[in-house]
């Protein structure tokens, strides 16, 4: 796991991300359909904005993304890209009041620490980014967030018991993110997206247990 100063920086570097890109929409791309079953990119933006508010406000694990994107799924492009900025202010603050103590406390989302409830985060702002991203027809970011996502997912895999117990990815569990792609011999990119649903783990070579997502 990364450590608190890294996942705490990356989680408000996700969120100015994810504010940036918001900035960039139209109308025009709002309504475009995402790999995410149902939801247009409207959807996916509003989702990760309400389960931001929900942080900042200490509700957490009260609403579902379903509920955290009809909240907001009317609102435009600009207005959710403001609302993403002002509440990574209020994030700052709250992160900034993290010592070790409260790191290793259980978080309001089942089985997950502190900590690991914030690398969570991280993770599915980056990725629903990349959702964005894939809807619009722009590249893909290979930066930090991959890297920190990456480690989280093979984080989560490695406390999975169907996982772990998987002969075909007992060896990948074990690489670390930095060094996936060349030690593990797969693009960490589509790792990640086959372990969080978005791919065919078929495509890589890997066992339908990769997702971690899966029923």
């Amino acid at each position: 796991m990364l450590t608190r100063e890294r996942t705490t920086t990356g989680l408000l570097r996700e969120y100015r991300s994810f504010a940036d890109l918001l900035a960039t929409l139209d109308m025009s791309m709002w309504a475009r359909a995402t790999r995410c079953a149902g939801w247009q990119v409207r959807d996916v933006a509003a989702h990760v904005v309400g389960q931001a508010i929900d942080t900042v406000t200490g509700a957490s694990g009260t609403r579902s993304a379903e509920e955290q994107a009809a909240s907001l799924r009317a609102e435009s492009p600009l207005s959710l890209a403001a609302q993403m900025r002002e509440i990574i202010q209020s994030a700052a603050r709250l992160v900034a009041a993290f010592d070790d103590d409260i790191w290793a406390r259980p978080s309001p989302l089942p089985g997950l620490t502190v900590g690991r409830a914030i690398h969570a985060l991280l993770m599915d702002a980056y990725v629903h980014a990349d959702d964005i991203r894939d809807a619009i027809k722009v590249p893909s970011d290979f930066g930090e967030g991959l890297s920190d996502s990456l480690d989280f997912v093979l984080d989560v895999l490695s406390h999975d018991p169907i996982t772990a117990a998987d002969s075909c990815l007992v060896r990948l569990l074990a690489i670390p993110a930095a060094a996936f792609a060349s030690d593990g011999g797969i693009d960490g990119h589509e790792f990640l997206l086959a372990a969080t649903g978005r791919r065919d783990p078929r495509m890589l070579g890997l066992p339908e247990t990769v997702n971690f997502f899966r029923a």
